[in-house]
């Protein structure tokens, strides 16, 4: 895992060696092992290295085939590199590393870009370059687990894993409205978008052809997850493909020449993770789990129970943050507006693993591949609109119904599940209702800039629930949260959180083979009765004790509430005062002190929209 950078003049002018080390500035803690500078005339590329494969210096980075034709910087691990470096070896390469960085440069030499992206298994973000063809490449993986940021300004193309490396080189960067909207409503920014109108990013299963001659660039999919046609399994055969899928997806991610541990919570996915990694596998596992003092967000005794039980060798951290100095840190380190609170556990764990390790396998994924709660009102609607196939019928059903239900509390009222199934086609579905709501942002908004742009995330979830829609809304959640709370919210925090503290998280249930197996699973199987994550479950009965089963989901959670009443109530009462809301422009100033002071005084629970005005405002306060 590391950074990478670069810079293409595409008026074919020298590219400043200074100018690229700039750039490699924000990327130290990416890439603590080694950095390495790459230029040639109007071309430069940037590299800091964490190394887990190879650890000799031939596998240090920016590289270049024999031939000195083809150049790259790469970040990630492509789980499969050993297998395709079989399949090249048979054609006739001959390898000087034993790096999975060489193995792309061949595959790409060999069979293409398309192919190349096509048969790599992994997480990556990189920059090909083929000096013969004066073209680059900048190419993503499926399910954008690692960052490419991107701008095309004044005849360069800036790179980076880091937006902070382009900002310098964008002349008075203007903020992007459409992402500031979205990011009151669900806590990120929303991809291809950044929070800044110049900068973009490589899309997930996608990569950017640049011709460096002419100056153009056209951008192109290679990957692609649909709903496909259901398998013809039994749920006893689903559940035994599911395991062998996810024992593969585990331990292709153990290849490493450094050692290797797993995050551990109270949950079925890292539970799961933990448990048939022990089983399969003669090392002793290595295992980490976070808990606060506040016994509501203690985890630790659910984590402790799976550890014991699979003897592996285990860590218990408990968390005394020194939250107000350490949100400034994180606000700056992620470059753009980011209030998942979840960040913050995800920090601190893998701050301490990075004590002791440098990759770390995680249970990332298990909700969006498997469901959610909330997926299973999507379920009851395909099978509200199954048995009732017209809107007439199902008008007739949910009075009956509610009026059943009035009778007997304990029968099914079909009244929301109708009134949803109307507006189906919305995108509210997507939304997560997590810090403003509509109605909210109005009030909240004072910029006329910004009132412009209020309806954005509400178009922006329509349009994504559009493009993914089926037969099945059921299939059209599962996919279309890829391209939102994953894609924008996840996968950012787990980036973030552990590549500031040098960490590499590997998350086995993002595996391709798993992905393409669970969307071609029946959603009963998934999603059944009241259990989100069904085939998940029962499959975790034969591993994991039942106590861990049945509980209640907890999630990430950590003491926000009690942060802004007590150890943040400084920072609030500076950065959220009415005088500094005034001052910025962006907001309603009476506003953002009426819910400071409903929150302080217990008559409503606005968390989420303090702490996302209080890091967006500490963001302004680093970045503008």
């Amino acid at each position: 895992m590391c950074g990478i950078a670069g810079i293409i003049n595409l008026k074919e002018s020298k590219v400043e060696e200074s100018a690229l080390q700039k750039m490699g500035s924000f990327l130290n803690y990416r890439g603590p092992d080694h950095y390495g500078m790459w230029c040639e005339k109007n071309i430069g590329l940037v590299h800091r290295r964490l190394s887990i494969i190879d650890l000799s210096d031939k596998g240090n980075q920016p590289m270049l085939d024999a031939e000195k034709n083809i150049v790259i910087t790469f970040n990630g691990e492509i789980y499969n590199f050993l297998d395709i470096r079989k399949q090249l070896q048979k054609e006739g390469v001959t390898f000087n590393t034993d790096s999975d960085t060489e193995v792309i440069i061949y595959a790409y030499k060999i069979w293409g870009i398309e192919k190349m992206l096509q048969q790599i298994d992994g997480m990556f973000a990189f920059a090909i370059c083929d000096l013969l063809k004066q073209k680059v490449y900048l190419c993503r993986d499926r399910f954008g687990k690692k960052p490419l940021y991107y701008s095309f300004y004044n005849n360069n193309c800036y790179f980076s894993s880091d937006i902070r490396s382009i900002v310098p080189f964008i002349d008075n960067p203007q903020l992007d409205y459409d992402s500031v909207d979205y990011y009151f409503s669900e806590m990120s920014v929303p991809q291809p978008k950044t929070i800044w109108k110049n900068i973009q990013q490589v899309y997930k299963s996608a990569f950017i052809c640049i011709d460096v001659v002419t100056g153009t660039h056209t951008e192109n999919e290679y990957w692609k997850l649909e709903s496909a046609a259901k398998l013809s399994l039994s749920f006893n055969e689903a559940e035994k493909e599911v395991e062998q899928t996810l024992i593969d997806a585990i331990l292709k991610r153990t290849i490493a020449d450094v050692p290797i541990g797993c995050f551990l919570s109270g949950g079925v996915d890292s539970g799961l993770i933990v448990s048939l990694l022990a089983q399969n596998t003669s090392a002793r596992v290595k295992t980490f789990s976070i808990g606060f003092a506040e016994e509501e967000f203690n985890e630790l005794p659910y984590a402790k129970k799976l550890a014991e039980r699979y003897n592996t060798e285990h860590t218990e951290i408990i968390v005394k943050p020194d939250i107000e100095n350490e949100i400034t840190d994180l606000v700056e380190f992620f470059g753009e507006p980011f209030a998942d609170s979840s960040a913050i556990p995800s920090f601190y764990v893998c701050r301490e693993m990075g004590k002791f390790l440098k990759v770390a396998l995680s249970g990332d994924g298990g909700d969006e591949l498997f469901g959610y709660s909330n997926y299973l009102f999507m379920q009851k609607a395909d099978e509200f609109a199954k048995k009732y196939t017209s809107q007439s019928q199902r008008d007739v059903m949910s009075v009956i119904s509610k009026v059943k239900s009035r009778i007997n509390p304990g029968s099914e009222n079909y009244g929301a599940i109708n009134s949803f199934y109307k507006e189906k086609d919305s995108g509210s579905g997507l939304l997560r209702g997590m810090s403003f709501v509509p109605e909210e942002k109005k009030q909240l908004y004072k910029n006329a800039e910004l009132l412009k742009h209020a309806a954005f995330a509400e178009k922006e979830m329509k349009k994504i629930w559009t493009k993914h829609a089926s037969g099945s809304l059921a299939d059209t959640l599962f996919l279309a949260s890829l391209d939102t709370r994953l894609l924008n919210d996840y996968l950012v925090k787990v980036d973030r959180s552990s590549m500031r503290s040098s960490l590499e998280v590997r998350s086995p249930f993002l595996d391709k083979s798993l992905a393409e197996l669970a969307f071609r699973l029946p959603n009963e199987y998934k999603l059944k009765g009241n259990d989100a994550k069904y085939i998940l479950k029962t499959l975790a009965q034969k591993h994991i004790d039942k106590d861990i089963l049945t509980r209640k989901k907890q999630g990430f959670a950590i003491p926000v509430k009690h942060w802004l009443n007590n150890e943040l109530k400084g920072l609030v009462e500076t950065h959220l005062s009415k005088e500094q809301v005034e001052k910025r422009g962006f907001f309603n100033p009476d506003y953002v002190v009426r819910i400071i002071r409903e929150h302080k005084q217990n008559a409503a629970d606005h968390t989420h929209k303090i702490w996302s005005l209080l890091w967006f405002e500490l963001w302004c306060g680093k970045f503008m």
